[in-house]
């Protein structure tokens, strides 16, 4: 499977993941939305869905212009996360940003466990603690795991914005150090560059 990573140069948002491969194509966390994802959308088969780790505004702020254009691609968010990407005050927004974020989007929700669209099988690892309905995606098949702003390369998410539990972080970076990963899995984060599974676990000490 290709992941291309796409980060917004003109504003602030997360990395915007878009996965393709024969069977079609699906995004991670739409961040921003603009020409270039756009164009790049259209050269590739299929775009079956969109996948949100979790609801704060700069995961978000592309969902109402790529709906647009998409009005038939659900958006999956875990169950517990709707109303933190729903409302301002929750999502972050309302105090940083000049213009708050709310979404006229309508989600579809996701439970813990395995989880399978459109021929892709994957697991929901729900992860509370940056919010409380934070998520990994791991995709076992091809290899490749993403933790939204749970883990985020050599550190972890913050936990002082609306529904953020450090002691609920804790808890998910514990249970994640149970799950077993093969080494050469690629993990992807919300935010910086991507490393190898052997190389996370050698450089993050929150996961020692």
């Amino acid at each position: 499977m290709k992941v291309k990573c796409f980060v917004n140069q003109r504003d602030f948002s997360c990395n915007v993941f878009v996965c393709s491969d024969d069977k079609g194509a699906f995004i991670v966390d739409l961040g921003y939305y603009d020409s270039e994802i756009k164009k790049y959308l259209s050269a590739l088969p299929e775009l079956k869905f969109v996948l949100q780790t979790h609801g704060h505004f700069d995961h978000i702020m592309g969902l109402d212009s790529f709906s647009k254009d998409f009005p038939d691609v659900p958006v999956y968010i875990h169950e517990q996360e709707v109303d933190v990407a729903l409302n301002p005050t929750n999502n972050g927004s309302m105090g940083m940003l000049y213009s708050p974020v709310s979404l006229q989007i309508t989600f579809k929700t996701l439970k813990e466990g395995m989880c399978r669209l459109c021929d892709y099988d994957f697991k929901v690892i729900h992860t509370p603690g940056h919010t409380k309905g934070s998520c990994m995606f791991f995709f076992k098949d091809q290899k490749i795991l993403f933790t939204g702003d749970t883990i985020i390369e050599t550190s972890i998410g913050r936990t002082d914005l609306p529904t953020g539990d450090e002691a609920a972080l804790f808890r998910s970076l514990e249970k994640f150090k149970k799950i077993s990963f093969d080494d050469d899995v690629e993990v992807y984060f919300g935010h910086g560059t991507s490393f190898s599974y052997k190389e996370l676990m050698k450089h993050n000490s929150f996961l020692r």
